[in-house]
Protein backbone atom coordinates (compact mmCIF):
# COMPACT_ATOMS: atom_id res chain seq x y z
CA UNK A 1 0.00 0.00 0.00
CA UNK A 2 1.27 3.49 -0.82
CA UNK A 3 0.72 5.47 2.39
CA UNK A 4 2.36 8.65 1.12
CA UNK A 5 0.18 8.69 -1.99
CA UNK A 6 -2.95 8.08 0.08
CA UNK A 7 -2.16 10.95 2.46
CA UNK A 8 -1.18 13.26 -0.39
CA UNK A 9 -4.48 12.56 -2.11
CA UNK A 10 -6.41 13.08 1.11
CA UNK A 11 -4.64 16.41 1.74
CA UNK A 12 -5.31 17.64 -1.80
CA UNK A 13 -8.96 16.61 -1.54
CA UNK A 14 -9.36 18.45 1.77
CA UNK A 15 -7.72 21.62 0.45
CA UNK A 16 -9.58 21.49 -2.83
CA UNK A 17 -12.91 20.76 -1.16
CA UNK A 18 -12.57 23.64 1.28
CA UNK A 19 -11.43 26.06 -1.41
CA UNK A 20 -14.47 25.29 -3.56
CA UNK A 21 -16.99 25.70 -0.72
CA UNK A 22 -19.37 28.64 -1.11
CA UNK A 23 -19.09 31.01 1.84
CA UNK A 24 -22.77 30.60 2.69
CA UNK A 25 -22.38 26.84 3.22
CA UNK A 26 -18.99 26.77 4.94
CA UNK A 27 -20.45 26.42 8.46
CA UNK A 28 -20.08 23.07 10.23
CA UNK A 29 -22.25 20.41 11.80
CA UNK A 30 -20.72 19.90 15.24
CA UNK A 31 -20.65 16.50 16.91
CA UNK A 32 -19.66 16.10 20.57
CA UNK A 33 -17.63 13.07 21.70
CA UNK A 34 -18.02 12.52 25.46
CA UNK A 35 -15.21 10.22 26.57
CA UNK A 36 -12.47 9.97 29.23
CA UNK A 37 -9.73 12.20 27.86
CA UNK A 38 -8.04 12.25 31.27
CA UNK A 39 -7.80 9.75 34.13
CA UNK A 40 -7.17 6.00 34.32
CA UNK A 41 -8.62 5.01 30.92
CA UNK A 42 -7.81 8.22 29.04
CA UNK A 43 -5.87 6.29 26.38
CA UNK A 44 -9.05 4.53 25.27
CA UNK A 45 -11.01 7.78 25.11
CA UNK A 46 -8.30 9.66 23.22
CA UNK A 47 -7.95 6.84 20.70
CA UNK A 48 -11.70 6.97 20.05
CA UNK A 49 -11.63 10.73 19.58
CA UNK A 50 -8.76 10.41 17.08
CA UNK A 51 -10.74 7.81 15.16
CA UNK A 52 -13.84 9.99 14.85
CA UNK A 53 -11.88 13.07 13.87
CA UNK A 54 -10.04 11.10 11.18
CA UNK A 55 -13.32 9.77 9.77
CA UNK A 56 -14.73 13.31 9.73
CA UNK A 57 -11.66 14.45 7.78
CA UNK A 58 -12.50 11.84 5.15
CA UNK A 59 -16.11 13.06 4.87
CA UNK A 60 -14.97 16.67 4.64
CA UNK A 61 -12.33 15.80 2.02
CA UNK A 62 -15.14 14.42 -0.15
CA UNK A 63 -17.10 17.65 0.03
CA UNK A 64 -18.77 17.32 3.44
CA UNK A 65 -22.55 17.06 3.67
CA UNK A 66 -25.50 19.09 2.39
CA UNK A 67 -23.48 20.57 -0.43
CA UNK A 68 -20.45 21.70 1.52
CA UNK A 69 -20.97 21.72 5.29
CA UNK A 70 -18.14 20.19 7.28
CA UNK A 71 -18.52 17.73 10.15
CA UNK A 72 -16.62 19.03 13.17
CA UNK A 73 -15.85 16.53 15.97
CA UNK A 74 -15.40 18.09 19.42
CA UNK A 75 -13.89 16.25 22.40
CA UNK A 76 -15.68 16.58 25.76
CA UNK A 77 -13.82 15.03 28.72
CA UNK A 78 -15.88 13.11 31.28
CA UNK A 79 -12.76 11.67 33.04
CA UNK A 80 -14.80 8.45 33.45
CA UNK A 81 -16.92 10.10 36.16
CA UNK A 82 -20.74 10.15 36.22
CA UNK A 83 -20.99 13.76 37.34
CA UNK A 84 -18.61 14.82 34.57
CA UNK A 85 -20.75 13.05 31.97
CA UNK A 86 -23.78 15.03 33.12
CA UNK A 87 -21.72 18.21 33.15
CA UNK A 88 -20.57 17.64 29.58
CA UNK A 89 -24.11 16.84 28.44
CA UNK A 90 -25.27 20.20 29.80
CA UNK A 91 -22.33 21.85 28.05
CA UNK A 92 -23.33 20.14 24.79
CA UNK A 93 -26.86 21.53 25.17
CA UNK A 94 -25.46 25.03 25.78
CA UNK A 95 -23.30 24.65 22.66
CA UNK A 96 -26.36 23.70 20.62
CA UNK A 97 -25.01 20.26 19.65
CA UNK A 98 -27.52 17.91 18.05
CA UNK A 99 -25.30 14.80 18.05
CA UNK A 100 -23.46 13.11 20.93
CA UNK A 101 -21.08 10.18 20.46
CA UNK A 102 -19.99 7.99 23.39
CA UNK A 103 -19.06 4.40 24.05
CA UNK A 104 -16.46 4.01 26.80
CA UNK A 105 -18.48 2.78 29.76
CA UNK A 106 -22.05 1.49 29.71
CA UNK A 107 -22.88 3.30 32.95
CA UNK A 108 -22.14 6.60 31.20
CA UNK A 109 -24.12 5.50 28.15
CA UNK A 110 -27.13 4.82 30.36
CA UNK A 111 -26.75 8.31 31.85
CA UNK A 112 -26.78 9.75 28.32
CA UNK A 113 -29.80 7.71 27.20
CA UNK A 114 -31.81 8.98 30.17
CA UNK A 115 -30.60 12.58 29.84
CA UNK A 116 -31.32 12.76 26.11
CA UNK A 117 -34.77 11.24 26.54
CA UNK A 118 -35.75 13.85 29.13
CA UNK A 119 -34.14 16.71 27.23
CA UNK A 120 -35.88 15.85 23.95
CA UNK A 121 -39.26 15.54 25.63
CA UNK A 122 -38.90 18.96 27.25
CA UNK A 123 -37.31 20.74 24.28
CA UNK A 124 -39.12 19.95 21.03
CA UNK A 125 -37.23 21.37 18.08
CA UNK A 126 -33.89 21.09 19.93
CA UNK A 127 -33.53 17.32 19.96
CA UNK A 128 -30.25 15.43 20.42
CA UNK A 129 -29.32 12.03 18.97
CA UNK A 130 -27.01 9.69 20.89
CA UNK A 131 -24.70 7.69 18.62
CA UNK A 132 -23.19 4.83 20.63
CA UNK A 133 -19.95 3.29 19.33
CA UNK A 134 -18.96 0.83 22.08
CA UNK A 135 -21.29 0.79 25.12
CA UNK A 136 -22.61 -2.69 24.58
CA UNK A 137 -24.96 -3.50 27.49
CA UNK A 138 -27.69 -5.47 25.73
CA UNK A 139 -30.61 -3.78 27.50
CA UNK A 140 -29.93 -0.51 25.67
CA UNK A 141 -31.49 -1.92 22.50
CA UNK A 142 -33.98 -4.14 24.30
CA UNK A 143 -36.09 -2.98 27.25
CA UNK A 144 -34.29 0.38 27.43
CA UNK A 145 -34.40 1.08 23.68
CA UNK A 146 -34.99 4.65 22.56
CA UNK A 147 -35.67 6.38 19.26
CA UNK A 148 -32.91 8.81 20.23
CA UNK A 149 -30.23 6.12 20.65
CA UNK A 150 -28.40 4.24 17.87
CA UNK A 151 -25.81 1.56 18.62
CA UNK A 152 -23.22 1.06 15.88
CA UNK A 153 -21.41 -1.73 17.73
CA UNK A 154 -22.61 -5.27 18.32
CA UNK A 155 -24.18 -5.63 21.76
CA UNK A 156 -22.85 -7.92 24.49
CA UNK A 157 -25.14 -10.80 23.55
CA UNK A 158 -24.03 -10.62 19.92
CA UNK A 159 -20.32 -10.56 20.83
CA UNK A 160 -20.71 -13.40 23.33
CA UNK A 161 -22.68 -15.35 20.73
CA UNK A 162 -19.73 -15.06 18.35
CA UNK A 163 -17.23 -16.08 21.05
CA UNK A 164 -19.32 -19.06 22.16
CA UNK A 165 -19.85 -20.12 18.53
CA UNK A 166 -16.05 -20.25 18.18
CA UNK A 167 -15.63 -21.98 21.57
CA UNK A 168 -18.00 -24.69 20.36
CA UNK A 169 -15.73 -25.25 17.34
CA UNK A 170 -12.76 -26.09 19.61
CA UNK A 171 -13.04 -29.64 21.05
CA UNK A 172 -10.06 -29.02 23.37
CA UNK A 173 -12.14 -26.66 25.54
CA UNK A 174 -13.56 -28.61 28.49
CA UNK A 175 -13.62 -26.29 31.52
CA UNK A 176 -14.30 -22.56 31.48
CA UNK A 177 -13.92 -19.82 34.08
CA UNK A 178 -15.67 -16.43 33.86
CA UNK A 179 -14.31 -13.23 35.42
CA UNK A 180 -16.13 -9.97 34.71
CA UNK A 181 -16.50 -6.43 36.02
CA UNK A 182 -19.25 -5.67 38.51
CA UNK A 183 -21.28 -3.02 36.70
CA UNK A 184 -23.96 -2.92 33.99
CA UNK A 185 -21.76 -4.12 31.14
CA UNK A 186 -20.01 -6.88 33.12
CA UNK A 187 -23.31 -8.20 34.46
CA UNK A 188 -24.76 -8.16 30.94
CA UNK A 189 -21.77 -10.17 29.71
CA UNK A 190 -22.18 -12.66 32.56
CA UNK A 191 -25.89 -13.19 31.88
CA UNK A 192 -25.36 -13.61 28.12
CA UNK A 193 -22.51 -16.07 28.62
CA UNK A 194 -24.49 -18.23 31.04
CA UNK A 195 -27.41 -18.43 28.61
CA UNK A 196 -25.47 -18.89 25.37
CA UNK A 197 -22.96 -21.42 26.72
CA UNK A 198 -25.85 -23.62 27.83
CA UNK A 199 -27.46 -23.30 24.41
CA UNK A 200 -24.52 -23.31 21.97
CA UNK A 201 -21.72 -25.15 23.84
CA UNK A 202 -23.43 -27.37 26.44
CA UNK A 203 -20.44 -29.74 26.55
CA UNK A 204 -18.28 -27.05 28.18
CA UNK A 205 -18.37 -27.02 32.00
CA UNK A 206 -18.37 -23.64 33.76
CA UNK A 207 -16.08 -24.11 36.78
CA UNK A 208 -16.03 -20.52 38.04
CA UNK A 209 -18.02 -17.30 37.67
CA UNK A 210 -16.96 -14.10 39.48
CA UNK A 211 -17.40 -10.33 39.36
CA UNK A 212 -14.68 -7.84 40.32
CA UNK A 213 -14.68 -4.15 41.27
CA UNK A 214 -14.12 -2.40 37.91
CA UNK A 215 -12.02 0.36 36.36
CA UNK A 216 -8.53 -0.45 37.57
CA UNK A 217 -9.31 -0.78 41.27
CA UNK A 218 -8.05 -4.38 41.47
CA UNK A 219 -4.28 -4.00 41.62
CA UNK A 220 -3.39 -7.67 42.13
CA UNK A 221 -5.09 -10.51 40.23
CA UNK A 222 -3.04 -13.22 41.96
CA UNK A 223 -5.93 -14.45 44.18
CA UNK A 224 -8.24 -14.79 41.16
CA UNK A 225 -5.58 -16.57 39.13
CA UNK A 226 -4.99 -19.00 41.99
CA UNK A 227 -8.71 -19.87 41.96
CA UNK A 228 -8.65 -20.34 38.18
CA UNK A 229 -5.69 -22.70 38.47
CA UNK A 230 -7.37 -24.65 41.26
CA UNK A 231 -10.53 -25.04 39.15
CA UNK A 232 -8.66 -26.77 36.35
CA UNK A 233 -10.04 -24.34 33.78
CA UNK A 234 -8.44 -24.48 30.34
CA UNK A 235 -10.31 -21.38 29.10
CA UNK A 236 -11.26 -17.97 30.49
CA UNK A 237 -14.24 -16.04 29.14
CA UNK A 238 -14.05 -12.40 30.14
CA UNK A 239 -15.41 -8.99 29.25
CA UNK A 240 -12.65 -7.18 31.17
CA UNK A 241 -11.03 -4.23 29.46
CA UNK A 242 -8.56 -1.40 30.07
CA UNK A 243 -6.32 -1.60 33.14
CA UNK A 244 -8.26 -4.62 34.48
CA UNK A 245 -7.53 -6.61 31.32
CA UNK A 246 -3.86 -5.60 31.25
CA UNK A 247 -3.27 -6.59 34.90
CA UNK A 248 -5.23 -9.83 34.46
CA UNK A 249 -3.12 -10.88 31.45
CA UNK A 250 0.20 -9.87 33.00
CA UNK A 251 -0.73 -11.62 36.23
CA UNK A 252 -1.63 -14.79 34.32
CA UNK A 253 1.68 -14.78 32.45
CA UNK A 254 3.63 -14.11 35.64
CA UNK A 255 1.86 -16.99 37.41
CA UNK A 256 2.33 -19.43 34.55
CA UNK A 257 -1.41 -19.84 33.96
CA UNK A 258 -1.87 -21.96 30.84
CA UNK A 259 -5.33 -21.06 29.60
CA UNK A 260 -7.00 -19.52 26.58
CA UNK A 261 -8.44 -16.02 27.05
CA UNK A 262 -11.65 -15.40 25.10
CA UNK A 263 -12.26 -11.65 25.31
CA UNK A 264 -14.26 -8.79 23.87
CA UNK A 265 -11.70 -6.04 24.42
CA UNK A 266 -8.39 -7.84 24.93
CA UNK A 267 -7.19 -6.54 21.57
CA UNK A 268 -7.55 -2.81 22.18
CA UNK A 269 -4.31 -1.31 20.87
CA UNK A 270 -3.78 0.49 24.19
CA UNK A 271 -4.12 -2.87 25.96
CA UNK A 272 -1.67 -4.59 23.61
CA UNK A 273 0.72 -1.75 24.44
CA UNK A 274 0.10 -2.43 28.14
CA UNK A 275 0.89 -6.15 27.83
CA UNK A 276 4.33 -5.37 26.40
CA UNK A 277 6.40 -8.50 25.86
CA UNK A 278 3.76 -10.55 27.73
CA UNK A 279 1.56 -10.20 24.64
CA UNK A 280 3.71 -12.91 23.03
CA UNK A 281 3.21 -15.29 25.95
CA UNK A 282 -0.57 -15.39 26.31
CA UNK A 283 -3.15 -17.30 24.25
CA UNK A 284 -5.49 -14.33 23.86
CA UNK A 285 -8.48 -14.13 21.55
CA UNK A 286 -10.78 -11.22 20.71
CA UNK A 287 -14.07 -10.68 18.91
CA UNK A 288 -14.30 -7.63 16.66
CA UNK A 289 -15.83 -6.40 13.42
CA UNK A 290 -12.34 -6.58 11.81
CA UNK A 291 -8.61 -6.88 12.33
CA UNK A 292 -5.85 -5.66 10.07
CA UNK A 293 -4.57 -9.12 9.06
CA UNK A 294 -7.86 -10.58 7.85
CA UNK A 295 -7.13 -11.59 4.23
CA UNK A 296 -10.28 -10.17 2.60
CA UNK A 297 -10.58 -6.59 3.86
CA UNK A 298 -12.04 -4.13 1.33
CA UNK A 299 -9.43 -1.96 -0.40
CA UNK A 300 -11.05 1.24 0.88
CA UNK A 301 -10.59 0.03 4.46
CA UNK A 302 -6.99 -1.07 3.83
CA UNK A 303 -6.16 2.37 2.43
CA UNK A 304 -8.03 4.10 5.25
CA UNK A 305 -6.14 2.05 7.86
CA UNK A 306 -2.85 2.97 6.21
CA UNK A 307 -3.72 6.66 6.39
CA UNK A 308 -4.70 6.33 10.04
CA UNK A 309 -1.41 4.61 10.82
CA UNK A 310 0.57 7.30 9.02
CA UNK A 311 -1.15 10.09 10.97
CA UNK A 312 -1.38 8.63 14.49
CA UNK A 313 1.30 5.88 14.44
CA UNK A 314 -1.42 3.53 15.74
CA UNK A 315 -2.97 0.43 14.19
CA UNK A 316 -6.58 1.13 13.18
CA UNK A 317 -8.75 -0.92 15.52
CA UNK A 318 -12.48 -0.12 15.44
CA UNK A 319 -14.06 0.11 12.01
CA UNK A 320 -17.43 0.81 13.62
CA UNK A 321 -16.10 4.27 14.46
CA UNK A 322 -15.46 4.90 10.77
CA UNK A 323 -18.85 3.67 9.64
CA UNK A 324 -20.64 5.65 12.38
CA UNK A 325 -19.38 8.92 10.88
CA UNK A 326 -19.87 7.83 7.27
CA UNK A 327 -23.42 6.61 7.96
CA UNK A 328 -24.24 9.82 9.85
CA UNK A 329 -23.04 11.82 6.85
CA UNK A 330 -25.07 9.66 4.46
CA UNK A 331 -28.18 10.02 6.65
CA UNK A 332 -27.82 13.82 6.76
CA UNK A 333 -27.58 13.94 2.98
CA UNK A 334 -30.49 11.53 2.57
CA UNK A 335 -32.64 13.59 4.93
CA UNK A 336 -31.58 16.83 3.24
CA UNK A 337 -31.16 18.40 6.66
CA UNK A 338 -29.09 18.07 9.83
CA UNK A 339 -32.21 18.09 12.03
CA UNK A 340 -32.03 15.00 14.25
CA UNK A 341 -35.51 13.52 13.70
CA UNK A 342 -35.33 13.18 9.89
CA UNK A 343 -31.69 12.07 10.21
CA UNK A 344 -32.74 9.37 12.67
CA UNK A 345 -35.40 8.15 10.25
CA UNK A 346 -32.78 8.05 7.48
CA UNK A 347 -30.46 5.97 9.65
CA UNK A 348 -33.15 3.36 10.32
CA UNK A 349 -32.56 0.37 8.07
CA UNK A 350 -29.42 1.87 6.50
CA UNK A 351 -26.79 -0.59 5.25
CA UNK A 352 -23.02 -0.16 4.96
CA UNK A 353 -20.34 -2.34 3.32
CA UNK A 354 -18.58 -3.59 6.44
CA UNK A 355 -15.22 -5.39 6.56
CA UNK A 356 -16.70 -8.91 6.95
CA UNK A 357 -19.82 -8.22 4.87
CA UNK A 358 -22.78 -5.85 4.91
CA UNK A 359 -23.83 -4.31 8.22
CA UNK A 360 -27.27 -2.83 8.80
CA UNK A 361 -28.89 -0.56 11.37
CA UNK A 362 -31.98 -2.53 12.39
CA UNK A 363 -34.95 -0.17 12.43
CA UNK A 364 -36.90 -1.98 15.14
CA UNK A 365 -34.35 -1.38 17.93
CA UNK A 366 -31.54 0.76 16.43
CA UNK A 367 -29.08 -2.11 16.90
CA UNK A 368 -26.47 -2.63 14.19
CA UNK A 369 -26.50 -6.14 12.73
CA UNK A 370 -23.16 -7.49 11.56
CA UNK A 371 -20.85 -10.47 11.12
CA UNK A 372 -18.03 -10.72 13.66
CA UNK A 373 -14.55 -12.23 13.51
CA UNK A 374 -12.76 -14.11 16.32
CA UNK A 375 -8.97 -13.87 16.15
CA UNK A 376 -5.88 -14.85 18.16
CA UNK A 377 -2.92 -12.69 19.19
CA UNK A 378 0.27 -14.07 17.65
CA UNK A 379 3.82 -13.07 16.77
CA UNK A 380 3.45 -14.83 13.41
CA UNK A 381 0.99 -12.37 11.73
CA UNK A 382 2.51 -10.30 8.88
CA UNK A 383 1.21 -6.83 9.85
CA UNK A 384 2.13 -6.16 13.52
CA UNK A 385 0.24 -3.87 15.89
CA UNK A 386 1.69 -0.41 16.44
CA UNK A 387 0.69 1.84 19.34
CA UNK A 388 2.06 5.36 19.68
CA UNK A 389 4.73 4.53 17.13
CA UNK A 390 5.97 1.37 18.85
CA UNK A 391 5.91 -2.02 17.15
CA UNK A 392 4.88 -4.71 19.63
CA UNK A 393 5.70 -7.61 17.33
CA UNK A 394 2.27 -9.18 17.68
CA UNK A 395 -1.02 -8.99 15.79
CA UNK A 396 -4.18 -10.99 15.28
CA UNK A 397 -4.90 -13.86 12.90
CA UNK A 398 -8.40 -15.10 12.12
CA UNK A 399 -9.79 -18.14 13.95
CA UNK A 400 -13.26 -17.94 12.43
CA UNK A 401 -16.09 -15.65 11.36
CA UNK A 402 -19.55 -15.67 12.93
CA UNK A 403 -21.94 -14.69 10.15
CA UNK A 404 -24.89 -12.35 10.66
CA UNK A 405 -27.20 -15.34 11.09
CA UNK A 406 -25.06 -16.37 14.09
CA UNK A 407 -25.05 -12.92 15.71
CA UNK A 408 -28.50 -11.50 14.87
CA UNK A 409 -30.61 -12.07 17.96
CA UNK A 410 -34.21 -11.19 18.76
CA UNK A 411 -35.10 -7.96 20.54
CA UNK A 412 -37.68 -7.05 23.18
CA UNK A 413 -37.63 -3.40 22.12
CA UNK A 414 -40.97 -1.59 21.84
CA UNK A 415 -39.87 1.63 20.18
CA UNK A 416 -41.75 4.83 20.99
CA UNK A 417 -41.36 7.20 18.07
CA UNK A 418 -42.02 10.92 17.77
CA UNK A 419 -45.04 11.92 15.68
Amino acid sequence: MNIKAFLAGLTLAIVGGLASMPAATADSIRVGVIEPLSGRVAAVGRDALNSFQFAAELVNSRGGVLGGKKIEVIGLDNAMKAEKTTEQLKKAVDMGLSYIIQGVGSNHALNIIKFVGKHNKRNPGKEILFLNHSAVTTAFTNELCSFWHFRFDANVDMKVAALVTQINRDPSIKKLYMLNQNYAYGKSFQAAARRLLAKRAPQVKVVGDELIVPFGKVQDFTPFIAKIKASGADTILTGNWGADMIRFVKGAVGSGLDAKFYTIYGGLTSSVGGYGTDGKKVNLKQVTEMHQNHPRLPKELVDYSAGYMAKYKDTFYADRQRWLILMLAAAIDKAGTADPIPVARALEGMSFPGPMGAVQMRASDHQMQMPLVVSTLTDKAPDPIFYKGKNFGVAFKTDGVAERKDTSLSTTCKMKRPN
